[in-house]
């Protein structure tokens, strides 16, 4: 009896999936499949808590590497831009602060662009050896 119910099961589960795609028929044409992401629906600081850790000895390997710098949550546009609250924390170099001062490449890349080592949210290694750093300006007005 446990047989032909795990059988039932299985086949309803295969039918359901088999079909799913063919709802695919009644979208209608020209129209956006997905709404467009409104500032109340996305928050900027979604990646953040997805990054790979990041340890000091990380930090110390980068010399010379090409950095680029991704601005995060710095739409002048949006309301409350300096209520970041736990922008800094979610990211992946919160406890790294001092590390990344004290690397000349990060901080050249940081400097350039007027932001400091107290303004990097996260860090990522891109394609050959780049490096990439999401900023907040901090005190923007």
């Amino acid at each position: 009896m446990l047989k032909i119910t795990t059988l039932a099961i299985l086949a309803g589960l295969v039918t359901a999936t088999s079909v799913a795609p063919s709802f695919a028929q009644f979208a209608v044409p020209g129209a956006q499949n997905h709404p467009t992401p409104t500032s109340s629906s996305v928050e900027c600081d979604e990646i953040m808590g997805h990054m790979r850790s990041v340890r000091q000895a990380d930090i110390n390997a980068i010399h010379g590497n090409r950095v680029s710098l991704q601005a995060v949550c710095e739409d002048l546009t949006v309301l409350g831009k300096n209520a970041y609250g736990s922008l800094f924390v979610n990211g992946n170099v919160n406890h790294l602060r001092v590390p990344i001062a004290r690397n000349a490449t990060l901080m050249a890349a940081l400097t350039a662009k007027g932001y400091d080592q107290h303004d990097v949210v996260s860090l990522r290694h891109g394609a050959n050896d780049s490096i990439i750093l999401y900023v907040h300006q901090r005190d923007m007005n």
